[in-house]
């Protein structure tokens, strides 16, 4: 019996732990928003015929509740006022707002712009929902434009253009058609283009780079921890250089952590095939390549003979 006849071969699953903190990234791609970054690993996994495919899994996480429910993402508000008017813009600062915080802001700012009216604007805690007028000699009708507003979806008015008429004894304060939001960041999604495998997004209904997502647990300035599901995503990369990582909300807006980090821990499945020998345990690797090439040449001699053996016959 020969001796190569009693080698097997298993797959066999390497786990690594690889410890990210934004602290440490090479490269930055937003700045002190902390959301989109490279760290340059030395060869986490280098390519291999013997290695068949990665998982990766998001073992915990440390992510601070830096960042603000009204930020650069949600805070422009145009508005075009009737008559020839004109139009205002309203930049509300970032921060983080509630109902009634947001309204006596945006009430200065919006007066503050415009001479010789009111805003009677007011904010309902049993519909969750805004009314608003313009009153005073320079009152007019106003317009919320959908396009270039990015604060709709906070303020509850809706997704397309919407208008209110000025203040008269028939007109009373119009109500948003819709809620107002001040939930701010509710889901962490993690994203990587080395570590992208297969898993869907709603957002694109295709797949992502998405590797994983978070529930934002935590209340302002606080700290969502996070400890593993045990679910793991399949990596289509079979070669792991540098690392990048992405951090987008609900809504797929980049974070902006307000130059705080924050850290995670991945766990890196490496699924691979690995020699063994049923008498002597793991065999070296080199020595089996070796042996595979010898049995080769002998398989190669045998035929040779007989072809010898069929011409002297």
């Amino acid at each position: 019996m020969n001796k190569f006849e009693d080698i097997e071969e298993h797959v066999i699953v390497q786990s690594r732990l690889v410890s990210i903190n934004s602290k440490f990234a090479t490269t930055y791609l937003n700045g002190t928003k902390r959301s989109s970054m490279i760290f340059d690993f030395n060869n986490v996994s280098s390519k291999s015929t013997d290695t068949l495919y990665h998982t990766v899994a998001i073992q915990s996480a440390e992510i601070p509740a830096s960042y603000y429910n009204v930020n650069t993402s949600n805070n422009v508000t145009s508005i075009t006022r009737g008559g020839g008017a004109g139009t205002i813009v309203i930049t509300m600062p970032a921060g983080n707002y509630d109902a009634n915080t947001y309204l006596a802001t945006f009430k200065t700012l919006y007066e503050t712009a415009v001479n010789n009216i009111v805003l009677n604007i007011s904010f309902s805690s049993i519909t969750g929902k805004y009314s608003i007028q313009e009153t005073g000699s320079a009152q007019q009708v106003i317009t919320f434009n959908a396009t270039p507003s990015t604060s709709f979806d906070i303020m509850g008015l809706g997704s397309v253009d919407i208008t209110f008429p000025p203040f008269s004894a028939q007109n009373l304060p119009s109500a948003f058609p819709a809620l107002a939001n001040f939930l701010g960041v509710t889901k962490f999604k993690i994203l990587s283009n080395s570590l992208a495998g297969d898993n869907f997004d709603s957002n694109k209904l295709t797949t992502t780079t998405l590797i994983d997502t978070i529930s934002a647990s935590a209340s302002d300035f606080g700290l969502t921890i996070y400890n593993s599901l045990g679910r793991e995503s399949f990596v289509k990369a079979k070669r792991i250089d540098d690392i990048d990582i992405q951090v987008l909300d609900q809504d797929n807006n980049f974070i902006d952590f307000n130059g705080i980090n924050w850290t995670l821990t991945l766990l890196l499945n490496t699924h691979r095939r690995q020699t063994f020998s049923k008498r002597d345990a793991t065999i070296n690797e080199e020595q089996y390549e070796l042996a595979k090439k010898a049995l080769k040449k002998v398989d190669t001699l045998k035929e040779e003979l007989e072809d010898v053996q069929f011409d002297i016959i």
